[in-house]
C-alpha cells in the first residue's frame, strides 16, 4: 500500500511545492480529516471511487463530506452507467487504503475529475494513505499533479444519490457527515 512517503517523494520528483502535515489525532477517513485539523470542511478534499460502464474506473476529487452528482459524473466521464467502487476494489486499483486515497499518485488508467468548488480555496488538504497525516498542497497543484478535468459536479442546489447505498461495505458508507450529505439526499415520501 502506498503511503505520506511515497506521495512526498512523487510530488518531491514533480518539483510540486507541498507539505506533509502530521495530524493531531489518527483520521479513518478522509471526511475525518476537517476536524482533526480544525479546518472547514471546504479545506480539505477526498476521493470517491466509482466504475462507469464496463468498469472504468473514475476518480472524483471533491471536497471532504461531499458526494458528486452522479448524473454529473456520468456526464463528464462521457459514460452510460456508474456505481461506487468496494473497498477492496478501491485498494486494487489505487494502492490505498480505500477511505484514504490521495488524489495525486493515481494510475494513468484511472479518469480522474474534480469538481470546480476544490478550486476556490488557494490551499487544500488531502489524504495520504496514511491515518495520521494530510499533504498541504496548492489546489492549482493538487488539480494539475493529479491530472483532474474539473467540472461542476458538487451543485449546492442540486440533490446528490449516494450510490453506495446499494453496495454493501462501500467505502462511501462511513463518509457521510452531518448536516452536508445528508441535507441534499433526496427522501421518499
Amino acid at each position: 500500500m502506498l503511503d505520506a512517503l511515497d506521495v512526498h517523494r512523487a510530488l518531491l520528483a514533480r518539483e510540486v511545492p507541498h507539505e506533509v502535515v502530521r495530524l493531531p489525532r489518527l483520521v479513518l477517513s478522509a471526511d475525518e480529516i476537517p476536524e482533526a485539523m480544525g479546518l472547514p470542511a471546504s479545506r480539505c478534499v477526498a476521493v470517491r471511487l466509482y466504475l462507469a460502464d464496463d468498469d472504468k474506473p473514475v476518480a472524483v476529487i471533491v471536497r471532504a463530506g461531499e458526494l458528486p452528482h452522479p448524473g454529473a459524473v456520468l456526464a463528464a466521464a462521457g459514460a452510460r452507467s456508474l456505481r461506487a467502487a468496494r473497498p477492496e476494489v478501491v485498494n486494487a486499483i489505487t494502492d490505498f487504503a480505500a477511505p484514504l486515497v490521495c488524489p495525486v499518485l493515481l494510475p494513468e488508467s484511472v479518469i480522474v475529475l474534480a469538481d470546480s468548488c476544490v478550486g476556490h480555496t488557494d490551499v487544500v488538504y488531502a489524504p495520504t494513505g496514511d491515518g495520521g497525516t494530510a499533504l498541504g498542497i496548492a489546489s492549482r497543484w493538487l488539480l494539475t499533479s493529479s491530472r483532474a478535468s474539473v467540472a461542476e459536479l458538487c451543485s449546492p442546489d442540486s440533490p446528490t444519490v449516494d450510490l453506495a447505498d446499494d453496495v454493501p461495505g462501500s467505502a462511501h458508507l462511513g463518509a457521510r457527515m452531518p448536516g452536508r450529505i445528508t441535507d441534499r439526499t433526496p427522501r421518499l415520501p
